[in-house]
Formats: structure tokens, sequence, C-alpha cells
């Protein structure tokens, strides 16, 4: 779970680059990209365009129990080359 600094930054940095969704949306989006790509066990990434950013979220897909939906866990987002640490699972 995101603690608050954390959030704070990230609705700082979107509201900077005018993206217009809540952080807990992006991420969400940004998760099922990842998931979406089908590839488990190693990390990737996916890029995105939000308001005036460019976001690239790079995690790593778990492959789900018993025919449920992978995990996904995003270690780092990128906002417009601008870093931050996630390190939280999403799905």
């Amino acid at each position: 779970m995101l603690n608050e600094e954390l959030y704070e930054e990230l609705e700082h940095e979107f509201t900077k680059c005018r993206i217009d969704e809540e952080v807990e949306d992006v991420l969400l989006e940004l998760a099922e990209a990842l998931a979406d790509t089908g590839i488990t066990g190693r990390e990737i990434s996916v890029k995105e365009q939000a308001g005036h950013a460019r976001l690239v979220a790079w995690g790593v897909c778990e492959e789900g129990e018993d025919g449920e939906e992978p995990a996904v866990f995003i270690r780092t987002l990128a906002i417009n080359g601008r870093e931050f640490e996630i390190e939280d699972y999403l799905l």
C-alpha cells in the first residue's frame, strides 16, 4: 500500500502534469496494462500517455493460482522521466 507521503508526491506530480485522473485509477490502469501483456515471471514495462505526461511503469506479473487473474507488482513509475518507487501489488 502506498504511504501517505508518496501518495501526496504523486498527486502533486499529477496536478503539475495536468493528469485529471486519481492516482489509484492510473496505477490500476497501468497494472492492467502490465497484466494484459501476458508475460509472467520477469520485469516488463508499459508506456501510457496521461494529461501532459508520459508514464512508464516497470513491474512483474505473477501467474494466478487455480485460474485466478495474475498478480501485478509495480516496482517503479516514471512520470516524464521522474521516477517514483511504488513497490506494491496493484492487482
